[in-house]
């Protein structure tokens, strides 16, 4: 991968196309970190955008139109740390969509439920993907890694169809987090949410 953070969560993501470059400073910094506090167990909840005003918009890694990612493999990366209120598990997950509601989104990979915990911990994800607009469709890897537990790559849970490079955007993912137990203030910090390529 040659660069380093092509696109980052936008502060509009509602926007289509809304995307800011990662590698501007300023830029990104006004939306990560996301410091967010679960209360619900055992649901997905959808990581938001700390820059909007409302709980109802999701934190939005979107892909725009006419990039160089077309027909190339590209990585989406999400880092940050958990922080467990007392001993429980915790399941991340990625989706392509826009929606706070999961039932709008589709999951593209999930760590499972990781072994209790109750201490703070680092997590990633790392999927591995890749489009075109000839087949339409966005296939790939993911791996995660949360509390020194390695969850090793397998492919993505749903192939996406319809994927065209003049969309816009092209493509858009959302994370979560589900907490087995839900005693607050579970956090999740998000740190980076980026595409490489």
């Amino acid at each position: 991968m040659a660069s380093n953070r092509l696109y980052g969560p936008s502060s509009s993501p509602q926007t289509p196309g809304g995307v800011v470059a990662a590698n501007t400073s300023g830029a990104q910094a006004a939306v990560l970190p996301a410091l967010q506090v679960i209360a619900a167990a055992a649901t997905d909840t959808v990581i938001l955008n700390p820059s909007q005003n409302s709980a109802t918009a999701a934190l939005i890694l979107n892909i725009p139109p006419g990039g160089p990612l077309e027909g190339r493999p590209f990585q989406v990366l999400a880092s940050g740390y958990l922080a467990p209120a007392q001993s429980s598990t915790a399941t991340l997950k990625l989706w392509s969509g826009t929606s706070t509601t999961v039932a709008s989104d589709t999951v593209l990979g999930s760590s499972g439920a990781v072994t209790a915990f109750t201490r703070k911990c680092p997590w990633w994800i790392k999927a591995e993907l890749q489009y075109d607009s000839v087949s339409g469709l966005l296939t790939g890897k993911i791996e995660f890694f949360v509390n020194n537990v390695i969850v090793a790559a397998v492919a993505i849970t749903n192939v996406i169809s319809s994927v065209n490079n003049a969309n816009n955007p092209v493509l858009s993912f959302v994370l979560s987090v589900a907490f087995g137990t839900a005693t607050a203030p579970n956090t999740i910090n998000v740190q980076e949410f980026a595409v490489n390529f």
